[in-house]
């Protein structure tokens, strides 16, 4: 199972942990079984027969809806009540016999994509590293020292060589080293989060060196600039502070499940 909820996470697929916790013969399943199970209801692993994985698929998009874990009873019986936390499901066959199972949705780490070396681009990952985010970084002069969190590093601006499992949020902070190289590389791979570390009148400037380049200008609309909410932010560890709180914002607020968004390809 280790494998495959590597594989699963590469992928940016949601999935849950089912455990069968009790059992009461006869079932196929004994206590301690596992299986992983996705929301399109694919199982890998081995949580019982068809009696049980009605119940179990449907469990399983709520836990991955509400985040939270659940306890179910898979059972032929009609017990009229059952301990707290408990959620019964009547069987869906004939074969007989009781599952409890444990089901707890397994979270992802948001992807942060951070574009640039600069003092805010440092803070930003160090930061955002301790708030749960997944950290790559990008930059031509990108390395462990600059970016000690992060889980990937391409030390160059060529989007071709970047390896991203999912959509990320990304951020370019390049802030006068290569600027131009860091807009395109960040506004070519599409995601829903851009957003520019740059002054309003800077930014623009910006844009409109870099629109003709690009081959699709309309994801310029979508860039965020000046990036991060306003606190009046004058250091760059005040700025990615600033920065932070946006991402966060938008993550639990106004994103789409970045899961589920297209995955970049950079040949598109």
């Amino acid at each position: 199972l280790e494998q495959k909820a590597e594989e699963l996470n590469r992928k940016g697929i949601h999935y849950t942990l089912a455990t069968v916790v009790r059992c009461q013969s006869p079932t196929s399943a004994k206590p301690g079984a596992k299986a992983l199970v996705t929301e399109a209801g694919d199982i890998y692993g081995w949580i019982g027969g068809g009696c049980a994985q009605p119940a179990v698929i449907k469990t399983v998009r709520e836990c991955i809806k509400s985040g939270q874990p659940q306890l179910i009873r898979v059972t032929p019986t009609h017990e009229a009540a059952l301990e707290d936390g408990i959620v019964k499901f009547n069987m869906a066959c004939h074969s007989g016999g009781t599952l409890d199972i444990f089901i707890e949705p397994v979270s992802m780490k948001p992807l942060l994509l951070i574009i640039g070396t600069s003092p805010v681009a440092r803070a930003l990952g160090r930061l955002a590293s301790m708030a749960g985010f997944e950290i790559h970084a990008m930059a031509g002069d990108a390395d462990k020292h600059a970016f000690p969190d992060a889980t990937y590093i391409n030390d160059s601006m060529k989007v071709d060589n970047l390896e991203l499992s999912r959509m990320p949020y990304v951020v370019i902070s390049t802030q006068g080293k290569r600027d131009e190289a860091g807009l395109k590389a960040g506004l070519a791979i599409g995601s829903p989060y851009t957003a520019l570390v740059a002054s309003k009148r800077q930014a623009e400037k910006l844009v409109e060196k870099v629109s003709d380049e690009l081959a699709d200008s309309s994801v310029v609309d979508t860039l965020r600039y000046p990036a991060g909410v306003d606190i009046a932010a004058n250091t760059p560890e005040e700025i990615a502070v600033s920065l932070l709180a946006e991402l966060i914002q938008v993550k639990n607020t106004e994103m789409p499940d970045m899961s589920n968004a297209p995955e970049f390809s950079a040949s598109s």
